[in-house]
């Protein structure tokens, strides 16, 4: 809790610092310049607005980012424009001339030179700006800081580490046994020659027999066979030789 306090009071410290360094810038050329009617003195409402915003802005920087960094763009933007207009006059004088010096007479539209007391309010007012918008800036870079480190410290929706369970709620795995390697296969032996049979017989098939219808087809195709030669008779057999009658 100590550190958020004392990075809030150098939060508020640097934009109150650089809305008192812009009020110098303010009353510089006032005093300095030639007074109220004097050629640099429109810077004062300018940077009075600037100072107002970042007095505010130190009082109000807790509110959150985005109205800290309007305030603070509005501080800047009003700088810038109270820098350009007194940096305006020296280059009018450089462009149009300037009034010779006395005592002859000035043309009309011509100016007299710038006063080493508005040379002096134009250089104090300038630097002021300057240094307020980097002080301010520096007063917003602290509170992007604080802002993030205090997101980082918010506590996580899930714990960090996992719960741990209990020995009696749940047994502790049992540990991978890898099984032992197979043992090798002995390598396979040459198959042995194989004696090849002969095949066995197949038994005639009768042949199939054929329809009449294709038969007497073939035998009407078919010419008549030559008449066959006669063939020759048989011999007839010997005649056998008759006994002759026993002796007396």
């Amino acid at each position: 809790m100590e550190p958020n306090v004392q990075q809030d009071q150098r939060i508020r410290l640097a934009f109150w610092i650089a809305g008192g360094v812009v009020a110098i810038g303010a009353v510089a050329p006032l005093v300095v310049g030639g007074g109220i009617h004097g050629r640099v003195s429109g810077v004062f409402i300018p940077f009075a607005i600037a100072a107002a915003a970042l007095v505010i802005n130190g009082f109000m920087h807790q509110q959150g980012r985005p109205l800290a960094v309007t305030l603070y763009f509005i501080a800047g933007l009003a700088i810038v424009y109270g820098i350009l207009a007194m940096l305006a006059v020296p280059l009018r004088l450089a462009v149009v001339g300037t009034c010779p010096p006395a005592p002859a007479h000035c043309a009309l539209g011509f100016e007299p030179p710038l006063t080493s007391g508005e040379n002096n309010a134009l250089g104090v007012a300038t630097f002021c700006g300057v240094l307020a918008i980097l002080v301010g800036f520096y007063g917003l870079l602290l509170l992007y800081r604080r802002q993030a480190i205090a997101a980082r410290r918010q506590p996580s929706l899930w714990p960090d580490q996992p719960p741990v369970q209990s020995t009696a709620s749940a047994a502790a795995p049992a540990p991978s046994v890898e099984p032992p390697p197979a043992p090798l296969a002995p390598a396979p032996a040459p198959p042995a020659p194989v004696a090849i049979a002969d095949p066995a017989p197949t038994p005639d098939r009768p042949p199939a027999r054929r329809p009449a219808r294709r038969a007497a087809a073939k035998k009407a195709s078919t010419p008549p066979a030559p008449a066959a030669v006669d063939e020759p008779k048989e011999l007839p057999a010997p005649e056998e030789p008759k006994e002759l009658p026993p002796p007396a």
